[in-house]
C-alpha cells in the first residue's frame, strides 16, 4: 500500500487521557508507546509517525533543549515522525478557558506559544516536517449556553491572539470540535467561532 498523502500517526495522549488519578488506570509512558506504535501493521501499513500530548508525563511543556533533543532522536530512531502537537491548554494544565477572564485567556495564550517553542526545535531537528498545534477553547458548554454571542466572542478574541503567535513561528492552530467544548460543540458553532476569529490559514479545526 502506497499513501504518500496524508501520512498515518498515532495520537500519543491516550497513554495520558483519563490515565494517572486514584482508581484508574496507570499512564501509559511515551517509550511503550512509541514501541507499540512502531510495532503496529496490518496488511504490510505501518505508522508514519506520532501526535504528540505537550503534557507530562510525555513531554514537559518547559523541556529543555537537549531532553528534546534526546526524545527527538528516539522517535526517529524508530522510524518514525512527529507531526502535529496538543498544546496544554486546559484549567489544570499551562492554560486556561479561552472564554474566560483576562488571567485565564492570557494562560491559553502562553501554552500556545510554549507549544510553538517545542516545535519549533522539533523542526529544527528534523524529526517534525509537517502537522499544527491543536487546540480547543478549554471550556464548557454550560457558560456557553449562558451568554452564546459573549462567549463566542471571548473565544475568537482568544484564538486570534494564539493565531497571532503561532503564525509567528511558522505555525497554523487546529481547534477540535467535539460536543464537550463550548463554541465548537457543533458544526454551527465551530464555523461561527472561527469566522470571529478571522485567521483563515492560520487558525482553523
Amino acid at each position: 500500500m502506497s499513501h504518500p498523502l496524508p501520512k498515518l500517526h498515532n495520537a500519543m495522549w491516550p497513554g495520558l487521557v483519563g490515565k494517572g488519578s486514584p482508581g484508574a488506570e496507570p499512564f501509559i509512558d511515551l517509550d511503550t508507546m512509541l514501541r507499540y506504535t512502531a510495532e503496529a501493521e496490518v496488511d504490510g501499513q505501518k505508522f508514519d509517525g506520532v501526535d504528540l500530548f505537550l503534557f507530562d508525563p510525555h513531554t514537559n511543556i518547559d523541556i529543555t533543549e537537549d531532553e528534546l533533543k534526546a526524545m527527538a532522536d528516539k522517535i526517529a530512531g524508530y522510524g518514525l515522525a512527529v507531526g502535529s502537537l496538543v498544546a496544554p491548554v486546559w484549567p489544570g494544565t499551562v492554560g486556561d478557558s479561552a472564554a474566560g477572564d483576562s488571567a485565564a485567556r492570557e494562560k491559553f495564550v502562553l501554552a500556545v506559544e510554549k507549544a510553538c517553542r517545542i516545535a519549533g526545535l522539533l523542526n529544527a531537528h528534523g524529526v517534525r516536517k509537517y502537522g499544527v498545534i491543536r487546540i480547543d477553547s478549554a471550556g464548557g458548554v454550560g457558560p456557553y449556553a449562558d451568554d452564546p454571542s459573549g462567549t463566542t466572542k471571548r473565544i475568537a478574541e482568544t484564538f486570534r491572539e494564539a493565531g497571532k503567535i503561532a503564525a509567528g513561528h511558522g505555525e497554523r492552530l487546529a481547534a477540535e470540535g467535539e460536543i464537550c467544548w463550548g463554541g465548537m460543540h457543533s458544526w454551527r458553532a465551530m464555523l461561527d467561532t472561527l469566522e470571529q476569529t478571522g485567521l483563515p490559514g492560520t487558525v482553523g479545526c
